[in-house]
């Protein structure tokens, strides 16, 4: 889609747009079909007057849940300056009820389509979208050391962002470039963390946003005098272990 804006499906249209691989089908709506993915992510306590001109609805109703989906300020730092997808993928809120000082919170705004009823929304969920295929075909030629082949499929995406062609000429280089070039254009589908285990980055990234957010608490929206539990970020395994079940057919594990 020419406006990154557009790749991301209304509550009723837009759906299954030409930049759609695959996406997860909603009906707003009572026959049981609705999706209601803004609602999981938006911070709370958030009043019904704050979340009245976010969602649009004609009955807005304020809502308390955990909301653990929250922009961190290190992906906000992540997008260059001028980037396009930045202001279409993060709205900000003030909560009045929040503990902190600093009331204003983040929230994942490309998500945010008017819809009619409170926690009712028809919006579809993006699992691929053509803009990962580039990015995909930009990594497997990168990967096959045709690093001059992979820089125009990852230049269509910064393109439609409004930036500068990539300056990467090495492999390693280009790996990184595209690496965080999916970081922004993928970020709140659910990508980052199978780029982390697959890349084998977890311990190194997370290890050290772990630091960061045991270091300074207050900037990652923690309340004063409220600190992270001591064993956050110790345990960064990258893979899930096997359910006992599976477990159990062998006796290798």
């Amino acid at each position: 889609m020419p406006d990154y804006n557009d790749a991301f499906s209304y509550t009723s249209a837009n759906k299954n747009n030409k930049e759609s691989v695959f996406e997860i089908q909603y009906m707003e709506g009572s026959a049981g079909y609705n999706g209601n993915q803004i609602y999981r992510f938006l911070p709370s306590p958030i009043s019904t007057a704050e979340i009245a001109p976010i969602v649009g609805t004609s009955n807005p109703q304020g809502t308390s849940q955990e909301s653990n989906n929250i922009p961190t300020p290190d992906l906000i730092a992540a997008y260059e300056t001028g980037d396009k997808r930045k202001d279409i993928s993060i709205g900000y809120v003030t909560l009045s009820g929040s503990l902190r000082a600093d009331k204003t919170y983040p929230y994942i705004k490309k998500y945010a389509r008017p819809h009619s009823i409170h926690n009712n929304t028809g919006q579809n969920w993006p699992v691929y979208r053509y803009a990962e295929v580039l990015l995909f075909l930009a990594e497997s030629l990168n990967e096959q050391g045709k690093t001059g082949e992979a820089a125009p499929y990852i230049n269509q995406v910064r393109a439609r962002a409004g930036l500068a062609a990539t300056t990467a000429s090495s492999q390693s280089d280009m790996r990184e470039a595209i690496f965080k070039e999916r970081r922004v254009e993928l970020a709140f589908e659910n990508k980052r963390w199978f780029d982390l285990t697959r890349t084998g980055r977890v311990k190194e990234i997370i290890g050290a946003y772990g630091a960061k957010v045991k270091g300074n608490p207050a900037a990652y929206y923690f309340p004063a005098g409220a600190v992270p539990p001591p064993n956050a970020f110790t345990v960064l395994d990258d893979y899930y272990g096997l359910p006992a079940v599976e477990a159990a057919l062998t006796p290798n594990f």
